[in-house]
């Protein structure tokens, strides 16, 4: 059973659970790369700063984290954030969707982006959100089963990684 936890502040996140976070995001980049980090192998002490800055901007009206866990241990997790231009104050972008290999194909990417989908409707009151994805992947056709639809592609704009080039998918998911 995966359990779903929110954090809006900081003050949320515990030394072993930034522990947690840092080795994931680790595990990820250096398991099928480019997760944020374009030249793996990354470290902890790569990653870590990255994550420090993250988890400073949380805030229940502009940055969220979501975590997945089983049991005690820290499954994945992704990233919302409200854009800051007033103008577009009521679209979201999602960052940084990760699974622990070891998890993957067990509903935790899914139920992290179903929850992710009711907080940005029912609790940030966002009307649009958006992402960039690696192509080439599947990762489109993942998104695309959770009701998300491609508007562009930049094509060979992802930094070369053990994947090499890839297109970056941009894809919204409106109306929420």
């Amino acid at each position: 059973m995966t359990d779903l936890i929110q954090l809006t502040d900081r003050s949320d996140v515990t030394p072993a659970l930034r522990r947690g976070l840092i080795d994931c995001w680790t595990r990820v980049t250096n398991g099928d790369g480019e997760a944020g980090f374009p030249f793996p192998p990354v470290h902890a002490h790569n990653v870590a700063p990255v994550m420090d800055a993250l988890i400073t901007r949380l805030h229940p009206h502009r940055e969220r984290l979501l975590v997945a866990r089983c049991g005690a241990a820290l499954t994945g997790w992704v990233a919302l954030s409200r854009d800051p231009n007033p103008r577009i104050a009521h679209w979201g972008s999602v960052n940084l969707l990760q699974t622990l290999p070891s998890h993957r194909k067990r509903g935790v990417g899914t139920a992290l982006m179903r929850r992710l989908h009711h907080i940005a409707r029912e609790e940030m009151r966002l009307e649009r959100l958006q992402l960039a994805a690696r192509g080439g992947l599947g990762l489109e056709h993942f998104y695309e089963r959770l009701g998300w639809r491609e508007v562009g592609r930049w094509p060979k704009s992802v930094c070369p990684g053990k994947n090499g080039t890839r297109d970056e998918v941009i894809m919204v998911l409106r109306p929420l």
